[in-house]
C-alpha cells in the first residue's frame, strides 16, 4: 500500500462490469491492499493552501460527480476531506454562498443507495437534492474553504445535434444541460451564427452514450448533423450604385430610389454614413435605407453568408410624395446593395484556428507534415513539460482542423493532445469559394 501511495505502482485490472467479471477481485483487493485515505497526502486548495484527510477538523466535503438520476433526481458523489457528515447538517458551497442541507447521507452499492447515519473524512458517499452543487464545489461550515478542481481536459470534438421532431427541441435542450452538470467533460453550446446546437465532447464514444441516454431517459430521438463553418464574406473594392424599387398596384403604390457606395473596411465590422444633401431622400427615410443594407449582408450575396467590414454611404437618390415609404426604400438598399457587390470584388473569409499541439518527439515530424497538407502553417515550437514531449504551435483554417481530435489519436497512438482557439479570418482560396458557392446555388434551387 505505501507503494501505490507514493505511485511507485500503478495495479492494473481486467474485468468486465457488463458480464459482471473481475469486478469482486477488484473489490476484495481494493480492501486488501490499497492505501487508507489518509496516506493521500495534502489536498491543494484554490489559493495554494493544502489541507489533510482529518476527522478532527470541522465538517467539508468535496463534490467530484453529480448525476441525474430518472427516478431519484439529482445525486452529488461527495468526498468527505475532514470532519464528520449527518442527515440534516447545514453546510455552505463555497462557489455560490447558499446553504444546502444534507437530507440523505447513503453509499452506492452498484445501483442501489444505501442510507448510513454518518460519513468521516475519507469516505465517499451521495447526497440526494443538491440542486445547486456542481462537480468541483467544496461544502464546508462557513463556505470559504475551495479544494482546487480536478485537472479535466478540454472537451475538442464538436458535433451538431438536432430532435428529429421540431416539436421537441426543449426537451433536448433540458437533457442536454443536465447532461453538462454532470459530466464536465462535455460543454453545450448554441451557435447563434450557424443556428446550431453544439456538443463538445472528447469523443465519438462519449457522444454515442449521450445520444443512447437521451432516448433512454427523455424518450427524444435526436440525429447528428454536419457542423456549420462560420464563414463570412466581405468586399475587396470601392463600388457604386443605384437602387430602384418602384411597384404601382390599384391604389397608392410604392417607390424607392438610393444611390450607395461600398467600401472595405477591414477589421471594423460595418459603418453606415449620410451624404444626403438638398433633401434629395427625407432625413425619415433614411434609416430605411440602413435597415435594407443591414438585411442584405445578414443574406450574404456569394454563398449565403453575413457579410463584415463594409462601409456603405447613401449619397443621392429620389422619392415621391405619396409612393415612398420605409418598406419601399428598404426594398431599393437591398437592390443597390446587391447591384453594388457585383463590381466590389466579393470574397469568403474563412475562420482561422490557433493550435498547440503537445506530442512526443517520434511524432513530431508526423504532425507538422500533416498540418501542411491542411493549409496549415507552424507558428513554432517548443519543449513540453515532460520529457521527450515537443509543443507545436499552428494556426490552420477551422474547416481544416475541426475533426482533428479523432486524426491526432490515430497519428499519437492516442498519446497526443492540443488546444484550439477561434482567431482571425482570412481569404478563402479559390477551391474552397467555388464549393461553397455551388453547394449555396444548390440548396437555392431545392428551395432550403
Amino acid at each position: 500500500d505505501k507503494a501505490i501511495a507514493q505511485e511507485l505502482i500503478i495495479p492494473v485490472f481486467v474485468g468486465s462490469t457488463i458480464i459482471m467479471q473481475g469486478v469482486q477481485g477488484l473489490m476484495e483487493d481494493i480492501c486488501t491492499y490499497f492505501p487508507h485515505p489518509k496516506s493521500h497526502g495534502r489536498f491543494r486548495m484554490a489559493d495554494d493552501v493544502t489541507v489533510r484527510i482529518d476527522e478532527t477538523k470541522p465538517p467539508c466535503a468535496f463534490a467530484f460527480k453529480t448525476v441525474s438520476d430518472p427516478f431519484v433526481g439529482r445525486l452529488t458523489f461527495l468526498k468527505v476531506i475532514s470532519g464528520y457528515l449527518e442527515p440534516g447538517l447545514e453546510l455552505v458551497c463555497g462557489r455560490t454562498g447558499k446553504k444546502e442541507r444534507l437530507g440523505k447521507i447513503q453509499v452506492m452499492m452498484g445501483k442501489e443507495a444505501v442510507d448510513v447515519k454518518s460519513a468521516k473524512a475519507g469516505d465517499i458517499v451521495v447526497v440526494p437534492k443538491l440542486s445547486d452543487v456542481r462537480a468541483g464545489d467544496t461544502l464546508s461550515c462557513e463556505g470559504t474553504i475551495a479544494i482546487e478542481p480536478l485537472p479535466l481536459p478540454e472537451p475538442l470534438y464538436p458535433v451538431a445535434i438536432e430532435a428529429v421532431s421540431k416539436k421537441e427541441e426543449d426537451k433536448l435542450g433540458t437533457f442536454l444541460a443536465r447532461a453538462a452538470e454532470a459530466d464536465p467533460t462535455i460543454r453545450i453550446t448554441r451557435d447563434e451564427d450557424t443556428h446550431q446546437t453544439i456538443i463538445h465532447a472528447m469523443g465519438e464514444t462519449q457522444v454515442d452514450m449521450l445520444i443512447g441516454r437521451l432516448k433512454e431517459q427523455s424518450g427524444v430521438e435526436a440525429r447528428l448533423v454536419p457542423v456549420r463553418i462560420p464563414y463570412r464574406e466581405t468586399i475587396t473594392k470601392q463600388a457604386e450604385a443605384q437602387g430602384r424599387h418602384k411597384k404601382q398596384t390599384g391604389g397608392a403604390g410604392q417607390f424607392g430610389d438610393c444611390w450607395l457606395r461600398l467600401a472595405p473596411i477591414p477589421g471594423e465590422g460595418y459603418e453606415f454614413v449620410d451624404e444626403i444633401k438638398g433633401g434629395a431622400i427625407p432625413n425619415g427615410l433614411i434609416p430605411a435605407v440602413d435597415k435594407g443594407v443591414r438585411e442584405a449582408m445578414e443574406e450574404g450575396f456569394l454563398a449565403g453568408y453575413p457579410m463584415v467590414d463594409i462601409k456603405c454611404t447613401v449619397f443621392d437618390g429620389s422619392y415621391h410624395s405619396v409612393d415612398s415609404n420605409e418598406m419601399a426604400f428598404k426594398t431599393a438598399a437591398r437592390i443597390g446593395f446587391r447591384a453594388c457587390c457585383q463590381n466590389a470584388g466579393p470574397i469568403i473569409l474563412e475562420p482561422w484556428a490557433t493550435m498547440e499541439v503537445t506530442v512526443g518527439e517520434e511524432y513530431a515530424g508526423t504532425i507538422m507534415g500533416d498540418i501542411s497538407t491542411r493549409r496549415g502553417r507552424i507558428v513554432g515550437t517548443d519543449a513540453g513539460f515532460a520529457a521527450g514531449e515537443t509543443v507545436i504551435k499552428m494556426r490552420a483554417p477551422y474547416a481544416e482542423v475541426i475533426n482533428y481530435t479523432k486524426d491526432l489519436r490515430s497519428m499519437t497512438r492516442g498519446s497526443g493532445s492540443y488546444t484550439l482557439t477561434l482567431e482571425g479570418y482570412e481569404q478563402a482560396p479559390a477551391d474552397v469559394t467555388k464549393k461553397l458557392v455551388e453547394a449555396y446555388e444548390a440548396a437555392r434551387a431545392a428551395g432550403n
